[in-house]
């Protein structure tokens, strides 16, 4: 049986833009307690409701490849990715040598993927067409925290047993099997109006990828999975899932550069259960 420990959740030691923690109090009931089987979560990003559920067996996945090698070496070496982020500080200078340079070394690599993930502008990851990092160095009040150890020792042990990939969400799904709960947090803005939604989505999952994923969700519900799906408030998406249980849930919107941008939105939360 694999146990929920709500009592003391992990903070992810990344920020990460579309990250689920403002969901969490509305997504943790729907995905425990977990009785057997796996927790599988193809969209990893920066892995919040993975550390507060923190199952005993897990499948975690991204198409980001700095991203997933960065699990991978704070799975297996986080003491060398310890030292070498304190081996940096904050400062332009810093900013610039770090986003500039190119290391080989596993810990090296996810050392300056978490610099730069802490230290950037709003935690973006962005590249340009050559494949460089292109997000500007951050402001501040105070100097930020990008060493954060103990997040870091807190995730190796939650990463112990856990099977970290990057490959597309349909291959991983197809490692999934019966009683495994599957978590899909596909990528997508809410800062659209309803004619903008596929304009604004295309660049990050376009709609093919949208009913793809929604192919890949009837096909695990067909083999007895838990299915719990994160989406965008839009008839498209409503109508993709429309013989799943959909709810939805409300946030304030935290993209937008101005504050005054920031206006309250809906999400959905898609399950193959009933949701109380």
């Amino acid at each position: 049986m694999i146990n929920i420990e709500p009592a003391k959740p992990i903070p992810p030691f990344l920020k990460w833009a579309g990250g689920k923690q403002w969901i969490l109090p509305h997504l943790v009931p729907l995905i425990g307690p977990l009785e057997g089987g796996k927790y599988v979560e193809p969209f990893l990003g920066g892995g919040s409701v993975f550390f507060t559920v923190q199952p005993k067996r897990a499948l975690l996945s991204d198409v980001n490849g700095e991203l997933i090698a960065t699990f991978k070496a704070v799975k297996e070496n986080v003491c060398a990715v310890i030292q070498r982020l304190r081996d940096f500080e904050f400062s332009p200078g810093c900013y610039r040598a770090v986003k500039n340079s190119r290391p080989r070394s596993p810990h090296g690599r996810a050392a300056r993927f978490i610099y730069l993930n802490r230290t950037c502008w709003n935690g973006l990851y962005r590249v340009n067409r050559e494949g460089r990092f292109n997000v500007p160095m951050g402001y501040f009040e105070s100097p930020p925290d990008f060493v954060v150890a103990e997040r870091l020792r807190s995730a190796q042990m939650a990463l112990a047993e856990a099977e970290i990939y990057c490959h597309d969400f349909e291959r991983v799904c197809r490692k999934v099997r019966s009683g495994d709960t599957v978590f899909l947090d596909p990528p997508y803005t809410v800062a659209h109006a309803n004619n903008g939604f596929l304009r604004y989505n295309e660049a990050i999952f376009t709609w093919k990828d949208q009913e793809r994923l929604a192919r890949v969700a009837r096909r695990l519900d067909c083999v007895d999975c838990k299915i719990v799906i994160t989406n965008a408030d839009h008839p498209s998406i409503r109508s993709l899932y429309r013989d799943f249980r959909i709810r939805t849930v409300h946030r304030r919107s935290l993209v937008a550069g101005k504050a005054s941008m920031r206006r309250p939105v809906t999400e959905l939360l898609i399950t193959n259960f009933p949701q109380i």
